[in-house]
């Protein structure tokens, strides 16, 4: 008998490594970084910017307004490169790739479609919202990021149910928790998507689970020491954001926030992402695909809380962001499953090279304001003029020596202090002490003169004058952005200070340096 001898296989075709959209992807990557760069490196700092870097002067556990990742990102950028504009944001653009690439595998794992996954970091790059937020270091940048990385590692727990997925799932969220409280609105819909589907039900009750919690907690340590220490100062803030009553133009509010959405998601995406929320939601429950379900969990009803918010407080227009990490994630992972009409593939195709276009022209006013836009619809005026108002600032110095800076706003507070020299501190009228500036220096401030920087068309000076013994304008200083007005502020000499005026304790309505 014969015996029987297996034939030599024909070789199967091997696969390129990579497809072609994920070359497109990776070389797409690779010229947005080097674009944000050279913005990051030209755009003056905002104020809000210039604000958070003051909080590396010096780092503490936490803040008043947020929590501190945001100083964290600022401040090795800032050893590395000084203090200098790229230097502030270079841990934005370093931290918008990482989340390009977490969305990337997120994508290419729900949807087991590495077309999927490619094109979902490019979508998520063509959207104005990302792309500002991967320029401009705020707490948004590493929120985005934690909240990517919570939706991955969930994704993953998903499909390959093993342990370290939960473990750094806790991880992601308490890092989120120490980067934007924001990050609690991801917690609704991780639990309901754990709750709706028995698959995932065994996880209730695994140690691992509840360790990851832990976990979670423990990264918060330094969000809830600062607070204990400072009368839950954060907390009482953000708690009365979130259920403030005291809304006098709701309308208003709620057209500002969707035309807002239009401006920054860009009008195509925003219609898309829409769908491909709703299509999570309604394709996840139906086809058992919990790992679609969370996309949509995640996006939509956060879009749906902010737009009710509107009712009872304004409601900034990026705030509602992250959920669109999880929209653009389903909606690129739902049109890649099936062929669609002509015409909705068209609009497909057309919707990130409309974003794409509209971050373009973004990026080109932000380092230039060549652009003829009127200022009162050019939101980046807001980032003109700056460097003027501290020059007008140091020549008053010179002429008085000695003399502190003040302000009644904490728009001018971050923008001076970056832009001399020698990054004095401004001290800031108010309820708190900020974190750049010590009790100590606000008790040495007594009988000293100063110099108080006022926005022209809310001039608080009237509000003042018990403080000190006279108070003397010096200068109008105009703002400009490229040859347009951005703003204008008032300089005042206010000599021999009284006292009472700023707080030296910590916490919210501290005692102040009453005479």
């Amino acid at each position: 008998m014969r015996s029987s001898v297996p034939l030599p296989q024909a070789s199967a075709p091997r696969q390129s490594r990579l497809l072609p959209i994920e070359r497109w992807a990776l070389f797409g990557l690779g010229a947005i970084v080097v674009l944000r760069l050279l913005v990051a490196g030209l755009a003056p700092l905002s104020a809000d910017e210039s604000y958070y870097w003051q909080w590396t002067r010096p780092l503490q556990l936490s803040y008043f307004d947020h929590p501190a990742m945001v100083a964290l990102w600022i401040w090795p950028g800032t050893h590395l490169l000084g203090d200098t504009t790229l230097g502030a944001r270079l841990g934005a653009v370093l931290g918008g790739l990482a989340t390009s690439l977490v969305v990337w595998d997120t994508a290419r794992v729900a949807f087991s479609s590495r077309a999927a996954g490619a094109m979902a970091a490019l979508w998520l790059n063509a959207v104005l919202l990302f792309g500002a937020a991967g320029v401009i270091i705020t707490p948004d940048s590493p929120l985005l990021l934690c909240w990517s990385a919570a939706l991955w590692s969930v994704v993953r727990l998903i499909t390959e149910t093993q342990a370290r997925y939960i473990y750094a799932t806790g991880l992601a969220l308490g890092l989120g928790a120490v980067s934007k409280y924001t990050i609690a609105l991801i917690l609704p819909g991780l639990c309901l998507t754990f709750l709706l589907f028995s698959a995932l039900w065994p996880w209730w009750r695994r140690l691992h689970t509840w360790a990851a919690v832990l976990l979670a907690l423990a990264c918060t340590t330094p969000v809830l020491l600062w607070n204990a220490e400072n009368q839950w100062a954060s907390f009482d803030k953000q708690l009365g954001h979130a259920f403030s009553t005291e809304a006098t133009r709701p309308w208003v509010n709620l057209g500002t926030f969707l035309s807002g959405q239009i401006g920054l998601i860009t009008p195509l995406i925003l219609l898309f992402c829409l769908w491909g929320m709703a299509w999570a939601l309604v394709q996840g429950w139906r086809q058992k695909r919990p790992e679609w379900f969370l996309l949509g969990a995640t996006s939509l009803p956060v879009l749906i809380f902010f737009t009710f918010h509107t009712q009872s407080g304004v409601v900034q227009a990026h705030w509602a962001g992250p959920a669109y990490l999880g929209g653009v994630i389903a909606t690129v992972g739902a049109f890649t499953r099936r062929p669609r009409s002509p015409a909705v593939t068209w609009a497909f195709r057309a919707a990130p090279i409309l974003g794409v276009a509209m971050t373009l022209i973004v990026y080109f006013q932000a380092a230039t304001a060549l652009l003829p836009i009127p200022p009162q619809i050019d939101a980046l005026k807001r980032l003109g003029g700056w460097d003027t108002l501290a020059e007008a600032i140091q020549d008053e110095r010179l002429a008085h020596p000695g003399s502190f800076l003040f302000a009644q706003k904490h728009e001018p507070t971050g923008p001076v202090a970056f832009h001399l020299a020698d990054h004095p501190p401004v001290f800031l009228i108010g309820h708190i002490r900020p974190s750049y500036y010590s009790a100590a220096e606000v008790l040495a401030l007594k009988g000293h003169d100063g110099i108080f920087i006022a926005r022209a068309r809310d001039d608080g000076v009237g509000d003042i004058g018990r403080y000190f013994t006279r108070i003397t304008l010096l200068r109008h200083v105009d703002m400009r952005w490229g040859d347009r007005p951005a703003d204008s502020y008032n300089l005042y000499l206010t000599e021999g200070y009284k006292g009472g005026l700023f707080v030296v304790g910590n916490g919210l309505h501290a005692a102040t340096d009453i005479p």
